[in-house]
């Protein structure tokens, strides 16, 4: 019985000491990075290409938000040719949600309706940014309720092109929408001409014409290009 009570004990102080481990290795890595976000405001600010050259890793990306990609000899040619986007000072983050790999740090944030996620990596005992990844959130929708006659006129078959079919079918007292051979989803109504589907982030705005017949449908997909189709059927 003693000898259970001193591994217990053994146990629970290890335990404590790794978790004191890690949140005094977080606290450490945390200073760090708010370091560099300063040394790489400077950097911009006087536009010091060796101290960028340091900060930025040779296979660093940058994904915007709206699907384009730089790389770092992009990026630092912004900086220095005093891009508005690029030189623009980075604000320094809470890093209320940084997840630690050991010399690999993940870093997400949100603002302004975008959900960013940053790399970074310690190498040679400096820390440099990897990848920076900025996704646009779908943006807040609020249903309403549509009566089952005005739903049905919606039912139907929309072309966008040849062989490109999408049909809108009717399902308990809602709407499904498959286009080709995928899967189903279902339309949630945000107007009386205006649905969306929660599985793929699809908007799609019907149009009627002076005598409530729908006859085309514009598609969009996130933040894509929209597309139209007609009412074949």
């Amino acid at each position: 019985m003693r000898i259970l009570m001193v591994l217990v004990i053994v146990v629970s102080m290890a335990t404590v000491a790794m978790a004191q481990a890690h949140g005094d290795h977080n606290a450490k890595v945390k200073e760090e990075l708010q370091k560099f976000f300063a040394d790489l405001n400077e950097a911009m600010g006087k536009k010091d290409r060796p101290a960028l050259e340091r900060l930025y890793a040779d296979e660093f990306q940058f994904i915007h938000g709206g699907g384009y990609v730089v790389d770092k000899a992009r990026q630092i040619n912004d900086i220095m040719n005093n891009d508005p986007l690029s030189s623009t000072p980075v604000p320094v983050p809470s890093f209320d949600n940084l997840i630690t790999h050991g010399d690999v740090v993940i870093l997400r944030t949100t603002n302004r309706g975008i959900a960013g996620t940053n790399i970074f990596a310690k190498r040679d005992g400096r820390w440099q940014v990897v990848q920076v990844q900025g996704t646009r959130l779908s943006p807040e929708r609020k249903p309403v309720s549509i009566k089952m006659p005005l739903l049905d006129s919606f039912l139907g078959k929309y072309e966008f092109g040849p062989n490109a079919i999408a049909t809108v079918t009717k399902e308990g007292d809602g709407l499904k929408w498959r286009a080709g051979n995928r899967p189903m989803v279902t339309l949630v109504p945000l107007s009386e001409t205006r649905f969306f589907s929660r599985e793929t982030d699809t908007e799609m705005s019907f149009t009627k014409n002076d005598k409530g017949q729908v006859t085309d449908v514009v598609l969009k997909i996130g933040v894509c290009q929209e597309t139209k189709a007609r009412k074949i059927e």
